[in-house]
């Protein structure tokens, strides 16, 4: 029997369907937005997910408002607050004060921005970040990011001018993406890999925890318990459809990562990313990136295979 928490839900899907029609077209911007925001793509998906859960959370409360909600500023704004936020609880920056004698012009290679995001993460304070990244990666003009941090085009420009010069003093690039090392996957991950890439969906059954939780990340869906998880995602009959499917293991941003690959005649095509949580060698915690289509296009290039087209699981 359904609670009445379910039927909510079911009443609410339309609604985000409509949200979901509205968001669409800025959904790689947003997304390419918290990538340089927070320097990881793993932290990237976080914010990309935790934005758009806010922003439609939040509309009830802003519709009896006069002033036009245009959707990229709207989920750009949601971003950038919500991330402002993290970095308050969590005193991830160091703290600047503007001087006056900043205030000098300067000129900056686009093509450089990207090199130095990481580095200007660590050593600019969270609104520079903002500022920077909206106008030298997204084009924002200081008019638009002022509306947007709700301050004045001129306490833009002076955030914009004090990056700039923090950008042309920092040397180090980033580290190579692989930094040479080999990290040896734990007897856990090798078990795992093991039973899946032989087809004994009953053996990794046996590696889920009573209490363990099986997510799709995009669709902020949860299985929760080891009897949920086997009758759905962990399902045999499911999972036998999906043919040619191999598991690797690999350190993809400096995480621990079971990367999926397709196997064609052709070349390995990048098919799902998952991440899992252990507990004592039992699975606590597993998160599957599969229909985080941005998220998985940039570990396709990071990796260097191709990107195997979304399908409908079953």
């Amino acid at each position: 029997m359904k609670t009445d928490l379910q039927y909510i839900g079911e009443h609410s899907k339309n609604a985000w369907d409509s949200f979901w029609y509205e968001v669409e077209p800025f959904r790689n911007a947003l997304w390419n937005y918290c990538l340089k925001l927070t320097g990881s793509a793993w932290d990237a998906e976080d914010l990309f997910q935790d934005t758009l859960l806010k922003s439609f959370a939040s509309l009830s409360s802003l519709s009896h408002r006069q002033q036009p909600l245009k959707a990229k500023s709207f989920l750009f704004r949601v971003a950038t607050n919500h991330w402002l936020d993290q970095c308050r609880r969590t005193s991830r920056f160091k703290s600047e004060v503007l001087n006056d004698q900043d205030l000098t012009t300067d000129i900056i290679d686009s093509v450089e921005i990207s090199e130095a995001i990481e580095s200007l993460l660590h050593n600019l304070t969270p609104k520079q970040v903002v500022v920077f990244v909206l106008i030298e990666s997204f084009r924002f003009t200081a008019g638009e990011v002022a509306d947007l941090l709700s301050t004045t085009e001129g306490a833009v420009n002076g955030l914009l001018v004090r990056a700039r010069k923090k950008k042309h003093q920092i040397t180090k690039t980033i580290e190579n993406k692989r930094n040479g090392k080999r990290i040896i996957p734990t007897s856990s991950i090798k078990k795992f890999m093991e039973l899946y890439n032989r087809q004994d969906f009953n053996g990794l059954a046996d590696m889920l925890l009573d209490h363990a939780s099986f997510s799709f990340v995009e669709m902020n869906s949860v299985e929760y318990g080891k009897e949920t998880i086997t009758k759905y995602s962990l399902n045999p009959n499911k999972l036998n459809r999906q043919k040619n499917i191999m598991v690797h293991f690999d350190l993809l941003w400096g995480k621990e990562t079971l990367i999926f690959t397709q196997e064609t005649e052709q070349s390995s095509l990048l098919f799902d990313i998952n991440t899992i949580e252990w507990e004592e060698g039992k699975i606590a915690r597993w998160k599957c990136y599969y229909f985080c289509r941005e998220f998985m296009s940039q570990a396709a290039e990071y990796l260097g295979l191709p990107l195997a087209p979304l399908e409908k699981l079953q």
